[in-house]
């Protein structure tokens, strides 16, 4: 057992961990991992038409696992890897012809398989009496050399010359599961993204996104749905009394002020068409807070050479969020906790940029920035199963404990290449558990910043709610 001393305490008993979770990592890597399933979709996506002498494993092997950084990678050293790994001699320029828009169809597929055949984990129960998922989506954009400007065009913050690649993704808190994971560029915006998933919206699920997803038609086909939505309030959302009467920032400062309250719960209309009824809970934010706000929006209407409204200045006191959730299954005080689940997915792509550097590319044939950016998913995908397992079985062994996302991701690279050797059968999986993986992943424990509680402590309230 491992045991260490202090606040990162993290307890796994090397022989119960590999007793209970070796057989289910196994069945990963035989099913959608293995050879013959890999390429199998080759053949399926028009990828491999024949017997070629590098096979469609081969290919996806080399990338997955030899492109830790896209952007110090080059053709000569996937031919090098593909020699040491596999004893095929490959030259660059017949690799550079690989990656085709059939290549790229190829690996799209195969992280959909990846998504779609995620470990099934047991899930207490109580967790569920409230919500059947907890779905957070966001996107993440990052810049790309200017050659990509017209596939991935520019917008906004972003240099009109460089292209902008972007990232989707939705993760289930309570499975721990990756509903969707896509590259696109800025045409799917994310509100296009919330309309055209908006059929995939289920009955009992509660969704947490962005701003930049939320309007009016999504939120009622949440409704519609049966399903449950917890936001902040969109800037152009008017409010409105139980009457139909506007409501103004000023009057509801007002409404603070007479009352000394901190924070309001209070059921109100949105939107000026479309309306929509629903709880709003506004809380007070202190005053370091709301200077710093203010500072933003003179900044922001500096720069569009507008003034800052005085009804906007007030709203710059208050956090404003929306949501159709019962006050018996949140309280007020619940709804800001259950929002910052939302900050996790904003620390998945903290965790990609940090230590396997996705946003740093170079110029190089468009199929194969995208066959390298999918390659990298996949190998987070790989390692995504191992976390969960980890995860579980920490949160069943001590409730309100986790793993750090951040902190075992950054143990991924350290045990990637005998990882590799598991895939390829030339390691011995429980070996491999308790020789390599278990003690690198030793020190991992997820832990509270100040006052501020972590997802697991969050989600672990639902249980004893």
């Amino acid at each position: 057992m491992y045991e260490i001393q202090g606040r990162n305490t993290l307890e796994i008993n090397q022989k119960s961990f590999v007793n209970r979770y070796s057989n289910q990592i196994k069945s990963t890597f035989d099913g959608c991992l293995s050879e013959e399933a890999i390429n199998e979709i080759g053949k399926t996506s028009g990828f491999i038409e024949r017997v070629r002498k590098l096979s469609a494993f081969e290919f996806t092997n080399a990338l997955t696992f030899s492109v830790n950084n896209q952007a110090n990678t080059s053709l000569p050293d996937i031919a090098a890897d593909l020699n040491k790994e596999f004893e095929i001699d490959v030259s660059k320029e017949a690799l550079h012809k690989k990656f085709t828009p059939q290549a790229v169809t190829f690996m799209e597929e195969l992280l959909k398989l990846q998504i779609a055949n995620q470990i099934d984990l047991s899930i207490d129960d109580k967790l569920k009496q409230h919500f059947n998922s907890i779905k957070i989506k966001d996107s993440s954009k990052f810049s790309l050399p200017s050659i990509y400007n017209g596939d991935y065009p520019s917008f906004n913050n972003f240099s009109k010359k460089n292209g902008v690649m972007n990232l989707q993704y939705e993760y289930d808190l309570v499975s721990g599961k990756w509903t969707s994971l896509e590259l696109t560029n800025i045409k799917t915006n994310d509100k296009k993204s919330s309309r055209e998933t908006a059929h995939l919206l289920e009955k009992g699920d509660l969704y947490i996104r962005d701003l930049g997803y939320i309007s009016a038609s999504y939120l009622n086909a949440i409704k519609e749905a049966e399903a449950y939505f917890l936001n902040r309030l969109p800037p152009q959302a008017g409010l409105y009394n139980s009457a139909g009467e506007p409501l103004t920032w000023k009057g509801i400062d007002q409404k603070f002020r007479k009352t000394d309250a901190q924070a309001l719960d209070m059921d109100m209309e949105i939107f000026n068409n479309h309306r929509l009824k629903c709880r709003v809970v506004l809380f007070r934010v202190n005053d370091e807070e709301y200077k710093s706000r203010l500072k933003q929006a003179e900044n922001s209407a500096k720069s569009r050479k507008v003034g800052v409204s005085k009804d906007h200045k007030i709203r710059c006191r208050y956090n404003a969020f929306i949501t159709n959730v019962g006050r018996d299954v949140l309280s007020m005080g619940d709804i800001k906790k259950t929002y910052q689940l939302r900050w996790q997915i904003e620390l998945v792509f903290k965790t990609w940029k940090s230590f396997f550097s996705i946003n740093k590319v170079k110029k190089v044939k468009k199929e194969r920035l995208e066959c390298q950016l999918l390659a990298r998913l996949l190998w987070v995908l790989i390692n995504w199963h191992l976390f969960q397992l980890t995860n579980h079985y920490v949160k069943n062994s001590s409730p309100g404990k986790g793993v750090s996302i951040l902190k075992f991701f950054k143990r991924c690279n350290n045990f990637s290449y005998t990882l590799r050797l598991v895939i390829l059968k030339k390691m011995n999986l429980k070996r491999w558990l308790t020789e390599e993986f278990l003690p690198l992943i030793e020190n991992t424990e997820c832990e509270a910043k100040g006052s501020k509680p972590t997802s697991y402590q969050i989600l672990n309230s639902f249980l004893t709610h």
